[in-house]
């Protein structure tokens, strides 16, 4: 899959000697709707961009990174956590429902983003499974939300993203289906 690039204005070249062990699933905070990646991507790139970043951007259309898989995202808010994950924003918030997450947008946006997954599972050697907070500072590898380093590294008033009704069993499913 050829996915379009423009270098986010934040990150750190390099992983500072780590291993791609985990891939990080966000939701972008924003509404679902048609070129929130492209939106988003833009933000990253430009000079007013937050002290933040990630590797790729997805909606229902659209597939996009501004960071170079062997660069560092500063995406977690955990630097050597940064360094071992693959942070990908996903268009919708924490707070949908089940029902939500099951609609035609949020379908489409899973079907693109459990593609790109199965290709970073297969190219960096990542099982699709979900790790708990314990799981990630063990050192295990797999799949977890913002939220699940929140939780592992006790940040209060941190981030809770994808959200507790975030699909993933169906999600990871998918992801294992295209391995």
């Amino acid at each position: 899959m050829t996915i379009p690039f423009e270098q986010a204005e934040h990150f750190t070249i390099g992983r500072n000697g780590n291993k791609i062990r985990m891939i990080v699933i966000h939701t972008m905070e924003t509404p679902e709707t048609p070129k929130r990646a492209r939106q988003v991507w833009n933000w990253f790139a430009g000079k007013s961009a937050p002290q933040a970043s990630a590797h790729y951007m997805v909606d229902a259309t659209d597939v996009l990174q501004s960071v170079e898989d062997l660069d560092t995202a500063w995406a977690v808010g955990d630097f050597p956590l940064n360094c071992q994950s693959i942070s990908i924003e996903l268009s919708g918030s924490a707070s949908q429902t089940p029902a939500q997450w099951a609609d035609v947008y949020s379908k489409a946006e899973l079907a693109n983003a459990a593609k790109l997954c199965a290709d970073l599972c297969k190219k960096y050697k990542i099982p699709a499974v979900k790790l708990s907070p314990a799981d990630i500072l063990a050192g295990k590898s797999g799949f977890a939300g913002h939220v699940d380093i929140t939780v592992a590294k006790v940040v209060n008033g941190g981030h809770t993203d994808p959200g507790k009704s975030f699909p993933w069993v169906v999600f990871l499913a998918q992801v294992q289906s295209l391995l």
